[in-house]
């Protein structure tokens, strides 16, 4: 990579960690959701999950080893996985642009509301945006080369790629693709790559394989509840909408693109072959889901990881043009929007306070008072088990000074690292439990509902839970 695209890539990279971790850090008093429940996940390593993959997960529990158990790592593991694409992009620019403008599409890449507004709920579709990206890097020295080292990488990365989103499979049928129409990119591929990459693919994923077979396949259950809960709404509706926000996604990109339209064409650079692959592998993934979407239902952040390409698929149909964007006056300008964009999340529940109140919601204070109640009924015992919904749960757990598991729902089939047994000898609490839970675990006895005052938004939240009594010696460590 060129020193001045190294340089800029990395300086992006830091400023991505300092200030896309900051601005959240500012912003929320509680954790968002999906984030949320990534923590929870990551207190038991496991293979897989009722939902989705076991990746991001991994990612927190390793990134709380190191900075321990807070609101911060949460938001960090969301800042680290874009700045870790950043890099990708640059590189796949790169291969395929002048320094110049593979300086400018990182930049633009920048942009896109999935590195900054939506970035900040680390989830599934943020871990796998550098694993999606490295797989495209992967496959194009593969593809340049032939080599076989390059082919094991492949079969590694799309492993790790499919353990953070089942979705790493759309990049299959567009190479595919890509090598029946191309003999320029089929020219070094061989059957030995292939069962190289196969082979090194199933040693990554393959314990995820057997965890699916031994706990119901839930995560494909999962897809399926989500399709249903889908299929009630207008299909063409909800396929508007996925395009729609592609579209609003990359609007700072749009923009800057129709600016550029007035500039004097510079070059066209772009050999035959790039761009066979820049189409093919930048918007067939994105295209195979819009053709899913006449008959499924799809959801707009699902395509968040498949679009690394972006910014050089408008830099070849710009033709040249990016690079009138390589100055003091534009690199102003990105920071400038930069800081505008940070201070709409600052004060975003000023501007939407409905979409922000799980944000402004009081949950260290909560989280402190169930912790206390617990230890005066039981000074001698560990906090070690909170059931509730994903997110109530999940926060109580984060905020505990004890290491406390979340039961989700107190259901043993989602959450199979907590028993029934643990639950009864190490004891819980209960939130908002119904009344089949207190049914189910007879000596849980409801207490005096939580009453606090939010400091932010001036609300009383009430919040309802139960104390499960211990009953034995608890093994959960």
């Amino acid at each position: 990579m060129p020193k001045n695209l190294l340089r800029f890539t990395i300086g992006l990279m830091v400023f991505q960690m300092l200030f896309w971790t900051l601005v959240p850090m500012l912003a929320h008093h509680a954790p968002p959701l999906d984030a949320t429940e990534m923590y929870s996940w990551s207190l038991s390593f496991q293979w897989g999950f009722y939902k989705h993959p076991p990746m991001p997960a991994w990612i927190v529990g390793l990134v709380q080893m190191i900075v321990g158990k807070n609101i911060l790592s949460l938001f960090l593991c969301a800042s680290m996985a874009i700045s870790a694409s950043y890099f990708c992009v640059a590189w796949l620019a790169n291969r395929f642009l002048s320094e110049k403008e593979a300086t400018v599409a990182v930049f633009l890449y920048a942009l896109t509301i999935y590195c900054n507004i939506w970035s900040t709920d680390f989830n599934h579709n943020q871990i796998q945006m550098p694993f999606w990206a490295l797989s495209l890097v992967c496959l194009v020295v593969c593809l340049d080369t032939g080599s076989k080292k390059w082919a094991l990488v492949l079969g590694v990365v799309m492993g790790l790629n499919a353990l953070s989103k089942y979705t790493a499979a759309f990049i299959m049928p567009s190479t595919i693709v890509l090598l029946m129409l191309s003999p320029y990119w089929r020219r070094n591929f061989n059957m030995t790559q292939l069962c190289i990459a196969s082979i090194a693919f199933l040693v990554v994923f393959s314990p995820h394989l057997y965890w699916l077979t031994q706990n119901h396949f839930m995560p494909f259950h999962y897809v399926g509840e989500r399709f249903d809960e889908m299929k009630n709404t207008n299909q063409f509706l909800d396929l508007a909408d996925y395009v729609g926000n592609i579209l609003l996604a990359h609007v700072c990109l749009i923009l800057v693109s129709l600016f550029l339209m007035q500039k004097k064409l510079l070059a066209n650079t772009f050999a035959k072959n790039d761009q066979i692959f820049i189409w093919i592998l930048g918007v067939g993934p994105v295209l195979t889901t819009i053709v899913l979407g006449l008959f499924v239902p799809l959801y707009h952040r699902w395509v968040i990881p498949m679009l690394p390409m972006i910014t050089i698929v408008f830099a070849m149909l710009l033709k040249g043009r990016f690079a009138f964007l390589y100055n003091k006056k534009a690199f102003i300008f990105f920071v400038a929007l930069q800081i505008l964009l940070g201070l709409a999340y600052l004060y975003k529940d000023k501007i939407n306070p409905n979409q922000s109140a799980r944000g402004n919601y009081p949950a260290p204070e909560l989280a402190q008072a169930i912790y206390e109640k617990w230890h005066v009924l039981y000074p001698d015992k560990s906090f070690k088990i909170v059931s509730g919904g994903e997110w109530e749960a999940g926060f109580v757990s984060l905020y505990s000074p004890d290491k406390t598991y979340v039961y989700t729902h107190a259901d043993s089939v989602i959450t199979p690292w907590i028993s029934e047994k643990n639950a009864n000898d190490c004891g819980m609490v209960m939130l908002s439990p119904s009344a089949s839970d207190l049914e189910h675990f007879s000596l849980a006895k409801m207490q005096e509902p939580i009453q606090l005052k939010s400091s932010i938004t001036n609300t009383i939240v009430v919040l309802a839970y139960a104390i499960n009594p211990p009953q034995g010696e608890c093994l959960l460590k």
